[in-house]
């Protein structure tokens, strides 16, 4: 029997307007009511996240920035796992040698050592990323505006940075060429002590290699003293695999990645087509073995 759905966000609890369906947030109230807890496992950021549950008053534990960080259903956080100093300046110093411009999550915002149109040029890439056939002008007005963008906070001093006792949660850039990202990422590897993934093909994510989904979803369901079967979960990407690793009851969202779909037990609609809440309605009515690939 499930008692905890744990859900990607992008490409899986969210449409391709990047917002939660109806229908979907209806599956998710009718799963609690039959005591069944709903928990976020994303590679977003808290703030970005709250805007979106809040927007429709979905209390949810969270794990965050691919496992980094986790918080309670009142955004409490319980636990984190940082990349350390060192490790966090060598990462660094590649992307500079690359010149790929990155924002780096931490304990007080989220900061860039780049140049604020650098940095501009990374969000447009993001923003050309989630919106497919957009121009590159549209998605500079509209990047201009996007809280990834006005919320960041500019490093001058490297040092003085680190001095300030800031913990490093985790590392994202966007960019175009998606070669040269798969490059950087080779480098980056390089690096021991990291976990190295992508929520898109046109992306990079670093965090402690201990900072994976699957990592401390098992702890927080040993917590609740929830044995791996009685948790289900949902993704499409890279940064989802080590929850299909470790955990049983697996849904991957028709439109994923062939990796994941290799490795879960079940395929649900795609992300655009209700797919979580069609996963959640097979829970609550015992018919999950129709999600069988």
């Amino acid at each position: 029997m499930i008692k905890l759905i744990a859900s990607d966000m992008d490409g899986t609890l969210l449409n391709n307007a990047h917002d939660i369906d109806k229908e979907t947030v209806e599956a998710i109230r009718k799963a609690e009511e039959a005591g069944i807890t709903f928990a976020i496992s994303t590679g977003r950021e808290y703030d970005s996240v709250k805007d979106i549950l809040e927007k429709h008053n979905i209390k949810a534990q969270c794990i965050l920035s691919n496992g980094a960080e986790y918080r309670d259903e009142d955004g409490n956080i319980l636990d984190v796992i940082n990349i350390n100093h060192e490790r966090a300046k060598k990462i660094i110093d590649i992307l500079n040698e690359y010149k790929l411009s990155a924002r780096i999550f931490t304990n007080k915002g989220v900061f860039t050592t780049s140049t604020r149109e650098e940095a501009l040029q990374e969000v447009i890439f993001r923003t050309l990323s989630f919106n497919k056939g957009m121009t590159e002008e549209e998605a500079r007005k509209i990047s201009e505006k996007l809280g990834f963008f006005t919320c960041l906070k500019y490093i001058d001093d490297i040092n003085k940075f680190f001095e300030a006792g800031i913990e490093v949660r985790k590392f994202v850039a966007f960019h175009k060429d998606i070669d040269f990202i798969n490059k950087v990422k080779k480098k980056i590897a390089e690096v021991e002590g990291l976990n190295i993934t992508s929520s898109f093909a046109d992306n990079i994510e670093i965090t402690d290699e201990n900072a994976q989904k699957g990592i401390i979803l098992e702890k927080v369901a040993t917590k609740m003293g929830l044995k791996r079967e009685e948790v289900m979960i949902l993704g499409d990407s890279f940064n989802d695999y080590s929850m299909f690793e470790i955990f049983e009851e697996t849904v991957a969202m028709k439109n994923a990645i062939p990796e994941v779909i290799a490795i879960a037990k079940y395929v649900t609609d795609a992300n655009d087509k209700l797919g979580v809440a069609k996963a959640i309605y097979h829970v609550l009515n015992n018919t999950m073995e129709e999600m069988l690939k």
